[in-house]
């Protein structure tokens, strides 16, 4: 009976592990539990959903650059296959890039402006994303 409990206890930590991997998809209407975690994060994730096209040719600039599933500012909220990450909960640079970013965005300025100015505010807090330039 005993050997049996090793492996219940790996089943449930898998389940678990699993659960946490993966949650709503961001064009469902729901965010994940911990983008409620404050007022900061919650904005962050809102604008997220909102601006992804935005955030996508963005780099983050919180040190994320040295994973290589972290391309770009969007994904720090939400992955390519567009399932919500948690890293932007717990991260205030790339709560402050977002909530910049869009600001600038509301401003009129171009994706290239806004890459120009987060690029200038940023650089050198963190190794950043591998983001293509802005051409356009």
């Amino acid at each position: 009976m005993w050997r049996w409990i090793p492996a219940a206890a790996l089943m449930v930590a898998a389940l678990v592990l699993m659960g946490c991997a993966r949650t709503e998809a961001p064009d469902s209407g729901g965010l994940p539990k911990y983008a409620y975690r404050s007022a900061q994060v919650l904005r962050g994730y809102r604008l997220a959903v909102a601006n992804q096209e935005l955030l996508a040719r963005l780099p983050c600039y919180c040190g994320c650059g040295q994973d290589p599933s972290y391309i770009n500012l969007r994904d720090c909220f939400i992955s390519e296959d567009k399932v919500f990450t948690s890293h932007g909960a717990n991260c205030l640079v790339c709560l402050e890039q977002v909530e910049d970013a869009v600001a600038w965005r509301e401003q009129g300025l171009a994706t290239r402006e806004v890459r120009e100015r987060t690029d200038a505010k940023y650089r050198g807090r963190g190794v950043p994303t591998d983001t293509p330039a802005v051409e356009e």
